[in-house]
């Protein structure tokens, strides 16, 4: 049930291994998304004894089950914030341009791994890129890391819905701060504005990913909102040309 998954996340890490190596002698970097994924995936397979994508409900019958009115307004209300924020940061947070022109922030390793490609075919490239990256958070952080803490807090006897709460808390709490150290670490002495989104929106999304998948027995939801908020945002920034415009180098 789970075989289209696999091909669809498959072709994805073998687009991105191939940027990787095409990109690696312009910045001498790896891109360590596959290694990771298919870390977890091997970690997760040991762990439930099973297929790890049918565990956690990424086959094919549990996509049609999602309740795509849902998701897409929380697309829709998501995008809207994001733009919004990003737009008000960039117009007063003169710490954000100065990052961007020095090197030391940028949108994104997608967005940058395909600047030297062009614009139709970066879109292109990206949705596979994009869709290996939110697999991967969604998968650790709302898969993974729920189940452990969900064991970790079961050992302290407590009853079955603070440990749910707790949970969904401490991935999501962990979820905003991987935004939220490299922003404040970039922009250490010149705002706080942006670290703080940086933590705060990543956290409230995760806690409502968490509890679509937890009403849907499936990561369908929040795969699905995460990989359309990155790649809408993808999209919206290459073809407006808004970071190159801002001092990115």
């Amino acid at each position: 049930m789970t075989t289209l998954t696999y091909v669809v996340l498959g072709t994805s890490l073998l687009v991105r291994v191939l940027v990787s190596y095409g990109s690696r002698d312009a910045d001498n970097s790896t891109d360590a998304t596959p290694f990771v994924v298919s870390l977890a995936l091997a970690v997760a397979g040991i762990i439930h004894g099973g297929d790890p994508l049918n565990v956690y409900g990424l086959s094919k019958s549990s996509l049609y089950e999602c309740s795509w009115r849902v998701l897409s307004l929380l697309w829709i209300t998501a995008f809207i914030i994001g733009r919004l924020a990003i737009t008000l940061f960039i117009r007063t947070d003169m710490g954000l341009r100065e990052a961007l022109e020095e090197g030391i922030m940028s949108p994104g390793g997608v967005y940058l791994s395909l600047r030297d490609y062009s614009k139709f075919c970066g879109l292109i490239l990206a949705l596979p890129m994009v869709c290996s990256q939110t697999f991967m958070e969604e998968f650790i952080f709302r898969g993974l890391l729920v189940r452990l803490c969900n064991w970790l807090y079961s050992l302290f006897g407590m009853p079955p819905h603070l440990v749910g709460f707790l949970s969904i808390m401490s991935s999501s709490v962990l979820f905003g701060l991987i935004h939220f150290v490299p922003a404040f670490h970039c922009l250490e002495g010149k705002g706080i504005a942006i670290p703080l989104y940086a933590l705060i929106m990543p956290t409230i999304l995760g806690v409502i990913f968490s509890l679509l998948n937890r009403a849907s027995c499936s990561l369908w939801p929040g795969w699905i909102v995460h990989f359309s908020l990155n790649y809408s945002g993808f999209v919206w920034d290459r073809l407006s040309g808004k970071w190159e415009m801002w001092g990115l180098k």
